[in-house]
């Protein structure tokens, strides 16, 4: 996981949707009333959402032709942590899989301290996993190793690279991935790109299942708003390629930096939604200097984004993702759709990361309300015809249903 910054042009993605209007000027706004008799947002994702159900022997992952993971038949998000094992022990890993489980996430790719000595603990963190509803990403790919967990119901895959650009060449990461799915060809093989994406590394698509791509500025040298172009060059090459794209973002902080603020995390995980992602795990929760049980400032927003994108799952994985115009003043804001089961979710964000802006952003089709999706997230955005208008604070998430 090593430190580079990006190429200051990869920044004038940001522009793509945005007008170069200094100075919007608003019309007066109007509300439309909600009846008491409608259900509300959350009610409609939860209505929308389907309880997984429990393997009890083997599961399957499979990565769909758009991307989306497939877990024993069923669309699923991931959405977790890295856990650097070797920076604790054995019932560290165990105490911190509950932890990360007790914040609502569902995912944690987790190091084996040897393939030998270590399948009994990492089994028996496997069997606990498993009561959690975790799945557990294996950071091995040694044959001892995969013969003996790949029929465990909590394995999701094998980690068979990291900072793969850097350190193993394209056909080494594929003799990797396919030694291990000649072993176990039900569970994904995993890579990690490291922060490099000032130049396109599509060499590495298509040889794992599933490609992650870091993205870690605060104190790594880029700005907050990266994150976007980024991710959405991660898919575009993921989707080329028939590769799950999965977010790597920032929950620690670089030796003698500090650590991401809760709305630096919240900006980075809704700017990879909006790109498209198929899964996200923050780097980390433990490692060499870095330990997010010591540290509980981010524990609160960490624990309100598990619990927006489990939600939100059905959405991102099952719906119809598509860009919108924006208007902003600013000119650093970008705003998507997602349609699915009969309903329509909007997400507009600032990627200004020192100044408010007003924005528009025409709707397309009939809209009668909008209505915010998340109580106590930033809302405001009104409805002047066909378009959502007003302002947005500085590098904030706006998340609304459009009826």
């Amino acid at each position: 996981m090593k430190k580079s910054g990006l190429m200051l042009s990869l920044l004038g993605l940001i522009m793509v949707g945005c007008s170069a209007n200094a100075a919007l000027e608003l019309p007066e706004q109007t509300e439309t009333a909600v009846t008491a008799s409608e259900p509300s947002p959350t009610e409609g994702l939860l209505a929308l959402a389907r309880a997984p159900k429990k393997a009890s022997g083997p599961s399957t992952a499979k990565v769909r032709p758009d991307g989306t993971l497939m877990v024993s038949g069923q669309a699923m998000f991931p959405m977790g942590f890295y856990h650097v094992s070797w920076a604790g022990n054995a019932e560290r890993r165990m105490r911190d899989m509950n932890a990360i489980a007790d914040l609502g996430f569902n995912t944690m790719n987790a190091t084996m301290f040897d393939p030998e000595e270590d399948l009994a603990s990492y089994r028996h963190l496997m069997d606990a996993a498993q009561a959690r509803g975790m799945k557990l990403m294996v950071e091995d790919y040694n044959d001892t190793s995969v013969r003996a967990l790949k029929d465990h119901p909590a394995l999701l895959g094998w980690m068979v690279a990291d900072d793969c650009n850097n350190l193993v060449a394209p056909a080494e990461l594929q003799r990797r991935s396919e030694n291990v799915k000649r072993l176990d060809a039900d569970h994904l093989t995993y890579t990690s790109m490291a922060i490099s994406f000032a130049n396109s590394h599509t060499e590495y698509f298509g040889r794992a299942d599933a490609v992650g791509n870091q993205s870690y500025p605060v104190g790594g040298g880029d700005t907050v708003n990266v994150v976007y172009p980024v991710m959405t060059r991660l898919v575009k090459e993921a989707q080329a390629r028939g590769t799950m794209p999965i977010a790597n973002l920032q929950s620690f902080r670089w030796e003698d930096g500090r650590y991401p603020t809760p709305a630096e995390l919240n900006s980075m995980t809704n700017q990879a939604i909006a790109a498209g992602v198929k899964g996200i795990l923050y780097y980390t929760y433990l490692d060499r200097t870095n330990d997010l049980a010591r540290y509980p400032g981010l524990h609160s927003e960490l624990r309100e984004l598990a619990s927006e994108v489990k939600l939100l799952a059905p959405v991102l994985t099952e719906g119809e993702r598509s860009e919108l115009p924006v208007t902003a003043s600013n000119q650093q804001a970008t705003a998507h759709l997602w349609t699915y089961g009969g309903r329509r979710y909007l997400q507009v964000l600032s990627l200004d990361e020192r100044a408010g802006q007003t924005v528009r952003v025409q709707l397309p089709g009939k809209v009668g309300q909008l209505r915010p999706l998340f109580a106590g997230r930033p809302s405001g955005l009104k409805l002047q015809g066909s378009a959502a208008t007003g302002t947005l604070p500085a590098l904030s998430a706006h998340w609304y249903e459009v009826r």
